[in-house]
C-alpha cells in the first residue's frame, strides 16, 4: 500500500496550507488601519513642496525620491501611477501599503515633487526596471501630463522588455479611457494646445494599448468595495510576480535525473514489445508531474498518444470506465468520442482498432485494478513498441496487474527541496540570508514533500519576510506534526481561509474540479462569494490552478482535505453542507434525513436501478438552503411548489426529462442539461418557471434540431450547444441576449445558417462554430467585444465578409481547414488580433494589410496555397510564431523572403517551405529558437544564423552546398534530410549544447573531429549517407547511435568509450566487417546489425544488459555463447547463411522471440528456452526434425514456412497458447498430431502442403480459425508475423 497514510506525511499537505489566508488578512487589515487613520504622513512622504494645479500653467518639480520608496530602479517590482490628492491618500495609499506588507517592492511617484515637462531619469529607471506597471485610472487621471507620460513609458517598456501592465479603473470606464471621452475629453483637448498633436497622439495610442490589456474595474469585480478590490489586486500582483519567475512551474525542480532514469527503463525505441511501467508513491510527492514530464519528453517517438488524468475520480461516476475508454480511442485515432454501452464494448473497440498503433498512454491516478483492465488489460491491444505508464498511490494495484517495471518516487533531497520552497517563498532559488536558517528548518519539518513545499512557500511569500511570522509558523508546524489526528490538522489549514474563500474552496473540492471556471463564477457572484477575489487568492496560495483552457485543477490531496472538512461537520450526512458521494446523497434523500444545513447535493456516481430512480418532493422539503443540485439520471416526482428557492445550480442528465409539477427555479443561475434526450418541443421550457437570472445554459449533446425561445432568459451569458448534431436552427430570439458572452456551436454538424441577430450582440466575446456547415458569418459593427472567432473545419464557409474589420477587439481568428479561399483587405483593421490561424485552407494570398496587425503573435499559414509575398510583415514586431510549413502547396515555385522579415524582433519559431533564399541578416533575429526549412530545392546556402537558435531542421533542399554553424552556441537539435549536395559540416566546434543530430542523404565522407567533444549529444542518426567511409571518435554521452545505408562505410571508431549507449543500430553497411569495442558497451540494450556482412561479433557475450539483438545477413559462422545474456527478449539472425551454431539459448529465460529464417547452414534447431512466444524457422532447409518445439507451452506463433526437409512434426497438443501456425510449402508433412486440441488457434497457413491431411477442425473453425491453403491467402504480414526492423 502507498505510504501516504503515515501521520508525518499526511500533514505535509496540511502544514503547507495552514494559516495561509490569515497572512493576507493581516496585511490588508494593517493597511486598512493606516487608511482609516487619515494619517497623511504615512500616505505622502517628503511633501516639502506644494503641488500647483497643472491647469493653472505651473508644473511639478522632478523628483520621485521618498522615504517609503525603494531606491529608483533598485529591484522595483511594481510601479504605481495615479493622479489626485483624494485617491492618493485613500485608495492608492491602501494599495501601496498592502503591497509593501506583502513583501512587494513597490514604487509610487510623488505627484507633489514633479517639475518640468519630461520624466526625470530616476523615475524613468523605476518604470523601466519594474516588473509590473499599475496605472490607476481615475476621473482626473488624464488631466496630468505626467501620468500620461508614465503610461506611454510603460507601454514602451512592455514592448521592449515584456513588462506587465495591470490597469485599474476606479471611477472611469475602460471605454472612456480608450476613446478619451467623458472626463478625459477636455484634458486631452487642453493637452493638444499645450504640447502639440503629435505628442498627445502618442498618449492617446498608449491609452488604447493599455485598455486592450483587460484591466480590473472596481465596479465590476468587487461591486465598488475598495477593500475587496485591493485584496484582488495584491493577490494578482503576487501571483503574476511568482508566475513571471517560475514560468514552467517549480515542481520541475530536481526532476531531470528522475526522468532520465525512467526514460532509460522505458527502453523507448526498442519496438519489439509493449511495455507497462508503474510509477507509485505517496500523495503529493509529484507522481503526475514526473510522469507528465517523461511523457512530454518521449511522445514524439510514438504514432499516437493519450493522457488520461484523474482516473480514480472519473471512475466513480456511472459509465466512468466507458468514458475513459472512449477518450482513449478518441485520442489515439483522432476521432470524435463515442459512447459505449458497456465496458466490454469498449474493450472490443480497443482490441480491434488500436492493435496496429504504436502508442504512448499515461494512466494517471489509478487506484483499482479494474481501471487498468478496462483500459489496458492486454498488451496485445496495442502495437509493437507501445508504452503504457501508470501512476498510483497503491503499489499493490501494480503488483496485482503484474506490472514488471516499477519506480517509487523518492522525496526530494534537501538541496532541491530548499530550492523548490524558495522559488515559491522568495521568488528566487535561494533564501534571503536573514531567513536561510528558518527556510531550511521548514523544509525539513515538511518532510521535503513537493506539494507541501509549494503551498508552504506560497503561504509565507505574502508575509514580506516578517521574522515574527516565520518563527510563529515554524512553532505551529512543529505542534501540528506532534498531533495524531490528521483530520484536525487538515481542518486547521482550512480554517486559515476567509469565510467566502472557504465556501469557494469547498465547492471546488466537492464538485467543480475540471470545470470551466467561467461557468461557475456567475453562481458564486449571485451568492455574494466575491469569486474573482477568492479564485485569485486560492491560486496565489497554490490551493488551485486555472489552466489556459480555464479549467479548475486541484491536487487530489487538497481535494481530500476539503472533503474531509465537510465530513467532519457532522457524523450524519444529512447535517453536512455538501454531499458529493452519490450513495450518501441518495440515502439522505430517500430516507428524508436532509436538513437546512445541506447546501449542495450530487447524485453523480450513483447507479440507479429502474425502480428507484424516482425522487419525490417530500425528500427535498427540509433542504431550504439547497443551492447546488446534480440530479444525474434521477427522476423528480410530485409537487415542488415552494422548493428550490435558493437553487443556483442544476445539472440533470437523463434520457427522458419530464419536469414535475410546480418546478419553480426563480434564482437559478446555471442549468446543465447536457447529454439529455431533450427534443425540440420539450415541455420543460414552458412548465418550469425560470426566473430572469439564468446565466449559463448547457445543452451539449442534446438531440434538438431547433433551440428554444431565448426570450425567457434575458440575462444569459453562456450558451453551450456543442455536439447538438441534429441542430439546424438557432432561434432569432438569441438577439435578445444582450449579456451573452459565450456561444459554443462546435460540432453542430447540421447547422448551415447563423441568425443575423448575432451581428448586434455587443457583449459576445467568444463565437465557436468549428465543425459546422455554416456558410456565412453575420458579422457587423455591433460585435464590438468579440475576442475569439473559431471556424475550424467549416468546409462550406468560403469567404469572410469585409465587415470583419469592425471587430476591433478580436484577438483570435482560427479558420483551420475551413473552406475559406480569400481574406478581405479589412483584415488589417483587426488591430487587437494576436492569433491568425489559416492552416490547411485554400487561401492563395495574404492581403498586404496583414502587416497592420501590430499585436499579432501567431501566424499559421502551413499547408495553404499562400505565397509568402507581403513585404510589410516586417512591421509585426510582436510576432513570435510564423509557420508556413508545406506552403505553398500545389506546384508553386520557390519564394523569395524579403529583408522585411529581419524586423520581426520577437520571432521564436520560423517554419518555411519552398524558399529560394533567406536574407543575409538572419542573425539579427535574436529571439529565434526554431528554424525549419522544407522543399527549398534552389536554396544553395544559409546565411549566418542567430546564436539563439535551438532547433535547425533542413529537409529536401537538394541544392544546399554550405551551412554556417559557427555561432550556434545554443543549438540542441540539428537535422539535415535529403540535403544531397552538402559534402562537409564546417565550423561545428561551437555546437557544445547539441543533443540530437540527424543526417539523411548527405554527401559527407566523415563527421568533424570536434563531434567527440559534444558531451551533451545523446542521439546521432546517419541514414543513406552513401559516401560516409569513417567516423571520428564519438562522445561518451551518446545513448542512441543509428547508422543505416552506409554503403561506403568501412570502419567504425572504437566504441569502448560509449558507456551510456543504449541503442546501436548499424544496418545495411555491406563493407563493414566488425564493430570494434562492442564488448565494452555494457549499457547496451538494443543491437541491430542487419545488412552488415560482419565476420565476427567479438564481445557480444559480455553485453548482459542486452534486450534485443538482430544480426541478419551476417557472415558469422558461430555466435559467441549467449548464455549470460539473461535479459535478452528478442533474437533475430535471419539470412545468416554461414551460421552453423548458436549456443546458450536454453538459459535465456526471458527470451520471447527467436528468428533464424533462411539460416541454411544450420542443421538442427538449438535447444530453446520454454519462455518463447514466437518462433520463426522459415527457409531452414536442413531441419529434419523440430521435436523441441513440443515443449514450448507459451508459444503463440510458429512459422516453419519452406522447411522442406521436415517430414514429421512433434505432437503439438501442449501448445495451448498457439494462435498462428504458418507451415507453407512443407511438402513432405502428412499430418499434424494434436492440432485439433489447440483451442486458441486462429490462423493456419498450409498452402503448398500437398501431402497433408488435416484432422477434424470444425470446433476450432466455429471459434474463428481461418485456414489458408492458397497463395492469395498467405498471411506473411506484420500483423501476423511481427518482423524485426
Amino acid at each position: 500500500m502507498a505510504s501516504d497514510g503515515h501521520p508525518r506525511y499526511r500533514t505535509l499537505v496540511i502544514v503547507a496550507i495552514c494559516a495561509t489566508a490569515s497572512v493576507l488578512m493581516a496585511a490588508f487589515l494593517k493597511a486598512r488601519k493606516r487608511w482609516q487613520s487619515g494619517n497623511s504622513s504615512s500616505m505622502n512622504v517628503n511633501n516639502s513642496q506644494q503641488h500647483q494645479q497643472e491647469l493653472d500653467g505651473s508644473h511639478d518639480v522632478p523628483s520621485s525620491d521618498s522615504s517609503d520608496n525603494p531606491a529608483a530602479g533598485d529591484g522595483v517590482e511594481v510601479f504605481l501611477s495615479c493622479r489626485g490628492t483624494g485617491i492618493r491618500k485613500t485608495f492608492t495609499d491602501y494599495l501601496y501599503h498592502s503591497l509593501i506588507d506583502a513583501g512587494v517592492r513597490t514604487f509610487r511617484d510623488n505627484e507633489e515633487l514633479r517639475a518640468g515637462e519630461e520624466i526625470g531619469p530616476e523615475l524613468m529607471k523605476s518604470i523601466r526596471q519594474s516588473k509590473i506597471g499599475i496605472p490607476i485610472f481615475s476621473a482626473d487621471y488624464a488631466s496630468s501630463e505626467w501620468c500620461l507620460m508614465e503610461v506611454a513609458e510603460m507601454v514602451k517598456s512592455m514592448k521592449e522588455s515584456k513588462q506587465l501592465i495591470m490597469p485599474l479603473f476606479l471611477d472611469v470606464t475602460p471605454d472612456e479611457a480608450q476613446h478619451q471621452t467623458g472626463s478625459y475629453a477636455k484634458p486631452f483637448s487642453q493637452h493638444e494646445k499645450r504640447f502639440g498633436q503629435e505628442k498627445v497622439q502618442a498618449w492617446r495610442d498608449a491609452l488604447k494599448e493599455v485598455v486592450k490589456l483587460k484591466g480590473l474595474e472596481l465596479n465590476k469585480v468587487a461591486n465598488g468595495h475598495q477593500g475587496e478590490f485591493v485584496k484582488l489586486v495584491v493577490a494578482k500582483v503576487l501571483r503574476e510576480l511568482k508566475k513571471s519567475y517560475l514560468e514552467m512551474g517549480t515542481v520541475l525542480v530536481g526532476i531531470e535525473d528522475r526522468a532520465e532514469e525512467i526514460v532509460k527503463k522505458l527502453e523507448v525505441g526498442i519496438d519489439y514489445h509493449v511495455q507497462v511501467f508503474g510509477i507509485w508513491g505517496m500523495g503529493g510527492i509529484g507522481k503526475t508531474t514526473l510522469a507528465k514530464f517523461v511523457y512530454n519528453q518521449i511522445v514524439d517517438n510514438f504514432e499516437s498518444n493519450s493522457f488520461l488524468k484523474d482516473i480514480r475520480e472519473t471512475s466513480r461516476y456511472p459509465n466512468g470506465h466507458q468514458y475513459l475508454q472512449s477518450k482513449l480511442v478518441s485520442d489515439i485515432l483522432e476521432l470524435e468520442p463515442q459512447d459505449y454501452a458497456t465496458v466490454e464494448e469498449g474493450i472490443n473497440v480497443l482490441k480491434e482498432r488500436l492493435h496496429q498503433k504504436k502508442v504512448l498512454i499515461l494512466l494517471d491516478d489509478v487506484d483499482h485494478i479494474d481501471q487498468i483492465k478496462a483500459l489496458a488489460a492486454d498488451v496485445g491491444w496495442f502495437g509493437q513498441g507501445s508504452r503504457i505508464i501508470i501512476t498510483t498511490r497503491e503499489k499493490d494495484v501494480l503488483e496485482q496487474f503484474h506490472v514488471p517495471d516499477l519506480y517509487e518516487v523518492p522525496l526530494l533531497d534537501e538541496g532541491h527541496a530548499l530550492e523548490l520552497f524558495c522559488m515559491h517563498a522568495f521568488r528566487n532559488k535561494s533564501p534571503r540570508p536573514d531567513l536561510a536558517e528558518q527556510a531550511l528548518e521548514i523544509v525539513n519539518i515538511t518532510g521535503r514533500l513537493p506539494l507541501a513545499l509549494e503551498v508552504m512557500g506560497s503561504f509565507l511569500s505574502v508575509y514580506g519576510g516578517r521574522k515574527d511570522m516565520w518563527h510563529a509558523t515554524i512553532e505551529k508546524l512543529k505542534f501540528k506534526l506532534d498531533m495524531f489526528d490528521i483530520q484536525d490538522k487538515l481542518k486547521i489549514s482550512y480554517e486559515s481561509l476567509e469565510c467566502e474563500q472557504k465556501e469557494t474552496f469547498l465547492d471546488i473540492a466537492c464538485f467543480f474540479i475540471g470545470m470551466d471556471v467561467r461557468l461557475v463564477i456567475p453562481m458564486w457572484k449571485d451568492t455574494k462569494f466575491s469569486p474573482e477575489v477568492g479564485i485569485e487568492i486560492l491560486q496565489l496560495k497554490s490551493l488551485i490552478k486555472i489552466g489556459e483552457d480555464n479549467m479548475i485543477w486541484m491536487h487530489d490531496q487538497l481535494r481530500d482535505l476539503g472533503r474531509s472538512v465537510v465530513e467532519q461537520e457532522d457524523k450524519e450526512p444529512g447535517r453536512r453542507s455538501r454531499l458529493w458521494h452519490g450513495e450518501d446523497a441518495f440515502d439522505v434523500l430517500v430516507e428524508q434525513q436532509g436538513t437546512s444545513k445541506v447546501e449542495a447535493i450530487s447524485l453523480e456516481g450513483y447507479h440507479f436501478m429502474e425502480e428507484e430512480d424516482s425522487l419525490n418532493d417530500d425528500m427535498y422539503r427540509n433542504l431550504s438552503r439547497l443551492r447546488i443540485l446534480e440530479l444525474a439520471s434521477a427522476w423528480l416526482d410530485g409537487n415542488f411548489q415552494g422548493l428550490f428557492r435558493q437553487l443556483r445550480w442544476l445539472s440533470w442528465h437523463r434520457k427522458n426529462i419530464s419536469p414535475p409539477v410546480n418546478l419553480i427555479l426563480r434564482n437559478l443561475i446555471v442549468l446543465d442539461l447536457s447529454r439529455s434526450l431533450i427534443r425540440d418541443k420539450w415541455i420543460g421550457w414552458s412548465s418550469i418557471k425560470f426566473g430572469s437570472k439564468l446565466k449559463v445554459l448547457n445543452l451539449k449533446n442534446c438531440p434538438i434540431s431547433r433551440t428554444p425561445d431565448f426570450s425567457a432568459f434575458p440575462s444569459l451569458e453562456s450558451l453551450i450547444l456543442e455536439s447538438c448534431v441534429e441542430l439546424v436552427w438557432v432561434d432569432p430570439s438569441i438577439g435578445l441576449l444582450k449579456d451573452l458572452i459565450l456561444l459554443n456551436l462546435r460540432r453542430c454538424w447540421g447547422l448551415k445558417k447563423l441568425p443575423e441577430q448575432l451581428g448586434s450582440m455587443e457583449s459576445l466575446v467568444e463565437l465557436l462554430i468549428d465543425n459546422t456547415q455554416v456558410e456565412e458569418l453575420p458579422i457587423s459593427r455591433g460585435m464590438i467585444n468579440l475576442e475569439v472567432l473559431s471556424a475550424n473545419r467549416c468546409i462550406n464557409l468560403h469567404e469572410i465578409p469585409a465587415s470583419i474589420g469592425s471587430l476591433v477587439n478580436l484577438r483570435r481568428l482560427s479558420l483551420l481547414r475551413s473552406g475559406v479561399k480569400e481574406l478581405p483587405n479589412s483584415i488589417g483593421q483587426l488591430t487587437s488580433l494576436v492569433e491568425l490561424i489559416l492552416s490547411g485552407t485554400n487561401i492563395r494570398r495574404l492581403p498586404d494589410f496583414v502587416g497592420d496587425l501590430h499585436d499579432l503573435e501567431l501566424l499559421k499559414i502551413d499547408e495553404t496555397r499562400i505565397t509568402f509575398s507581403p513585404c510589410n510583415l516586417g512591421s509585426l514586431k510582436k510576432l513570435k510564431v510564423l509557420d508556413a510549413w508545406f506552403s505553398p502547396k500545389g506546384g508553386v515555385g520557390d519564394q523569395i523572403i524579403s529583408d522585411g522579415i529581419l524586423n520581426l524582433s520577437s520571432l521564436r519559431v520560423l517554419r518555411f517551405s519552398k524558399v529560394n533564399s533567406l536574407p543575409a541578416g538572419m542573425s539579427a533575429l535574436s529571439c529565434l529558437e526554431t528554424l525549419h526549412l522544407d522543399e527549398c530545392h534552389n536554396l544553395q546556402t544559409l546565411p549566418e544564423l542567430p546564436s539563439s537558435l535551438i532547433s535547425l531542421i533542413v529537409q529536401d533542399s537538394s541544392a544546399l552546398t554550405s551551412l554556417s554553424l559557427a555561432n550556434l552556441v545554443n543549438l540542441k537539435e540539428l537535422q539535415l534530410y535529403w540535403v544531397l549536395e552538402l559534402k562537409e559540416l564546417e565550423n561545428v566546434s561551437s555546437l557544445r549544447k547539441l543533443e540530437k543530430m540527424g543526417l539523411n542523404s548527405v554527401k559527407i565522407s566523415t563527421l568533424p573531429e570536434e563531434i567527440g567533444a559534444f558531451l551533451r549529444l545523446k542521439n546521432l542518426d546517419l541514414r543513406d549517407c552513401h559516401r560516409l567511409k569513417t567516423l571520428p571518435t564519438l562522445p561518451s554521452s551518446l545513448s542512441a547511435l543509428r547508422i543505416r545505408g552506409g554503403s561506403s562505410l568501412e570502419r567504425l571508431p572504437d566504441l569502448s568509450n560509449l558507456k551510456n549507449l543504449l541503442k546501436l543500430w548499424v544496418m545495411d553497411c555491406p563493407k563493414l566487417r566488425e564493430i570494434e569495442g562492442l564488448g565494452n558497451i555494457l549499457s547496451l540494450k538494443d543491437l541491430n546489425t542487419d545488412g552488415c556482412l560482419l565476420t565476427k561479433l567479438d564481445g557480444l557475450e559480455r553485453l548482459e544488459s542486452l534486450i534485443a539483438l538482430s544480426a541478419g545477413w551476417s557472415q558469422v559462422e558461430r555466435l559467441p555463447d549467449l548464455s549470460k545474456l539473461r535479459n535478452l527478449k528478442f533474437l533475430s539472425v535471419p539470412w545468416s547463411r554461414k551460421l552453423v551454431e548458436i549456443r546458450g539459448l536454453s538459459r535465456l529465460k526471458k527470451l520471447k522471440r527467436f528468428c533464424i529464417d533462411s539460416c541454411r547452414s544450420l542443421k538442427r534447431l538449438p535447444e530453446l528456452p520454454y519462455s518463447l512466444e514466437e518462433l520463426s524457422l522459415r527457409g531452414c532447409e536442413q531441419f529434419s526434425e523440430i521435436e523441441v518445439v513440443a515443449e514450448l507451452e507459451t508459444l503463440q506463433m510458429l512459422d516453419i514456412n519452406s522447411c522442406r526437409s521436415l517430414t514429421k512434426l512433434p505432437n503439438l497438443s501442449r501448445l495451448q497458447r498457439l494462435e498462428r501456425f504458418i507451415m507453407r510449402d512443407c511438402e513432405s508433412i502428412t499430418e499434424i498430431s494434436g492440432l485439433e486440441e489447440l483451442s486458441k488457434l486462429r490462423v493456419l497457413n498450409i498452402f503448398g502442403c500437398k501431402a497433408l491431411k488435416l484432422p477434424d477442425l470444425s470446433k476450432q473453425k466455429s471459434n474463428g480459425l481461418q485456414i489458408h491453403n492458397n497463395s492469395k491467402q498467405d498471411l506473411y504480414r506484420s500483423d501476423i508475423y511481427p518482423i524485426y526492423v
